[in-house]
C-alpha cells in the first residue's frame, strides 16, 4: 500500500507547522506578551496552548503520552491567561515547541492509511467530535492554523513580507 492520504496528511502536516513555526520564530517574547483579544488571551498564552495540544497529538494518535503535564495544567483549553511571570520562560517554550513539531512529524511520517478509519485512543463515546485518527490528524491541523492566524496578527508590520 502507498499510504497516499497519510502521505498527503504529513505534507500538510510539515507546510503548516512551517507556516506557524515561521510565525512563531518572528515574534519577539515582547510581541508574544501582547494581547491579541484584551482580558481573554495573550501570545504566550496562545503559544503555550499550541504546545499543549501538539503534545496532545501523541496521546490521541496512540503514539506516546503527553510530554509535558505541567503545561496542560496551564495552557489546557478551559485555563485563562495569567500573567507572564506565572509562565515558564519563552526561551523554554521555545525549545519545547521544536520538541513537539519534531515528534509530531514523526508520527505524521509512521502513519499508515489503514491506521485513519481506527478509533482514535481518547474515544470516549459515539458523542466525541472527533472519532477516528482522521479526524484528529486533520482537526489538531486546523485548530493549529486558526491559533497560528491570532497569533499573526502580533507580528510587527514591518516583519510582513
Amino acid at each position: 500500500m502507498d499510504n497516499t492520504l497519510s502521505k498527503l496528511l504529513a505534507k500538510q502536516y510539515i507546510d503548516s507547522a512551517g507556516w506557524a513555526n515561521w510565525i512563531i520564530s518572528t515574534l519577539s517574547d515582547d510581541d508574544l506578551k501582547k494581547e491579541i483579544s484584551p482580558g481573554k488571551n495573550h501570545g504566550v498564552w496562545l503559544f503555550g496552548h499550541l504546545i499543549t495540544c501538539e503534545d496532545d497529538f501523541a496521546l490521541y494518535m496512540g503514539k506516546g503520552i503527553i510530554t509535558y503535564p505541567a503545561y496542560h495544567d496551564m495552557f489546557a483549553e478551559e485555563t485563562k491567561p495569567l500573567p507572564f511571570e506565572n509562565y515558564p520562560p519563552i526561551s523554554e517554550m521555545r525549545e519545547k515547541w521544536k520538541e513537539m513539531l519534531k515528534k509530531n512529524k514523526k508520527i505524521y511520517e509512521e502513519l499508515k492509511d489503514e491506521e485513519l478509519h481506527l478509533p482514535h485512543a481518547q474515544l470516549k463515546d459515539e458523542n466525541d467530535f472527533c472519532k477516528t485518527k482522521e479526524d484528529v490528524a486533520v482537526h489538531w491541523q486546523l485548530h493549529l492554523m486558526y491559533h497560528t492566524g491570532q497569533l499573526g496578527i502580533l507580528v510587527p508590520k514591518e516583519n510582513n513580507i
